[in-house]
């Protein structure tokens, strides 16, 4: 039988029945009484140890706790919060051959990021290419291909502009939400660790810095193997590339266990057998007739059709029809619509992961 909490008033109702009970006299007291005070001020003590209460349980549940709580709990699992991650790749510098750009240089991208040079390097047939490491953390340390760096501080012989390599500045992520923290440590409660199971795979997957979700393929390439696939919603692209497939595949092989400090991994014979998918993006194109017509409407359909692509889509997965529909009914201002493309399920390959399209918007 679930315990219903008195509010404020009642507990106040409470004190006061039971001082005049105590005192064997009848009515109600006055107003501005000693009695009737120190009944309110009592039933404010009370109330707020009721609210402690309330509070203190739903530390107790991962899936109610808040941000300490939640840290918590994962700590008795071993499972820590991701990290935020500063953004990491290459870019082009020009000058007078010989010219040195040493090791700590700053750059600064038009949105007022700094980005160090992390080795030093010499200028030779009029290019240097500098390895760059932002200086802070988060998503927004990210730089696409061909972006222009500017040195903070010039440097004789050397061309202020530098060029992003064609890859970008990329790993940049944000700390790890409450919600993505809750959900590995529910995971973690409902499917605890089976020394490699193909859960386990994901489950490790997970674990890595700027991975969001993950999919395992047992018997991937024959009995005894095991493919895995992911992604990184967070990056400019959410599919990995090689050296993002290749860092996550170490760590599955081995890490450290932050719970207890043993080295752990996926069994040694399972190595050979084990591959990480390279996957390729699968745009969803939407045709899309709505009412009302307008940028804060689609904006809205818009959000909750990359939600559900991101919550339902993936390797040999489905985007059914009606919960496209359904995640377009669900969008804030809109009335009615007609879904004229994708005219049928769709349905995702082995190595591949939906992505949203192009959506091209009509009226109803």
């Amino acid at each position: 039988m679930p315990f219903d909490r008195p509010t404020l008033q009642e507990i106040t109702d409470r004190i006061e029945s039971d001082l005049q009970t105590r005192l064997g006299g009848s009515g109600s007291l006055l107003r501005r009484s000693v009695l009737a005070v120190m009944a309110r001020v009592y039933a404010g003590a009370v109330h707020l140890l009721y609210e402690f209460l309330v509070y203190a349980s739903r530390q107790l549940f991962a899936s109610k706790a808040d941000a300490q709580g939640l840290n918590d709990i994962a700590g008795e699992y071993g499972i820590t919060r991701q990290a935020a991650t500063p953004a990491t790749g290459t870019g082009t510098a020009t000058g007078t051959n010989g010219s040195i750009i040493p090791s700590g240089s700053e750059l600064q991208s038009g949105a007022g990021i700094i980005y160090t040079v992390d080795e030093e390097v010499t200028i030779a047939a009029g290019t240097a290419v500098l390895a760059l490491t932002s200086a802070s953390v988060g998503d927004d340390t990210n730089v696409t291909g061909g972006a222009s760096l500017t040195f903070v501080s010039p440097i004789a012989g050397v061309n202020t502009t530098v060029t992003v390599s064609v890859d970008g500045l990329l790993g940049g992520g944000d700390e790890e939400t409450d919600d993505g923290l809750r959900a590995r440590v529910l995971t973690r409660k409902r499917q605890p660790p089976h020394g490699g199971a193909a859960f386990d795979y994901v489950n490790w997957a997970l674990e890595y810095p700027g991975v969001t979700r993950g999919w395992s393929f047992p018997q991937y390439m024959g009995v005894g193997t095991i493919g895995l696939a992911f992604v990184r919603d967070d990056d400019s692209s959410i599919v990995p590339t090689e050296a993002q497939r290749d860092v996550v595949r170490e760590y599955i092989l081995e890490h450290t266990d932050p719970g207890t400090g043993l080295q752990v991994g996926i069994p040694v014979t399972a190595e050979p057998g084990f591959f990480v998918i390279s996957l390729t993006a699968f745009p969803v194109n939407f045709e899309i007739n709505v009412y009302p017509n307008t940028s804060v409407v689609q904006a809205a359909v818009e959000e909750n059709i990359l939600d559900l692509l991101r919550r339902e889509g993936g390797p040999e997965q489905t985007i059914y029809l009606s919960r496209i529909r359904e995640a377009i009914s669900l969008a804030s201002g809109e009335e009615y619509h007609t879904l004229v493309l994708p005219a049928a399920d769709v349905t995702a390959g082995t190595t591949q992961v939906h992505v949203l399209g192009t959506i091209t918007w009509g009226s109803y």
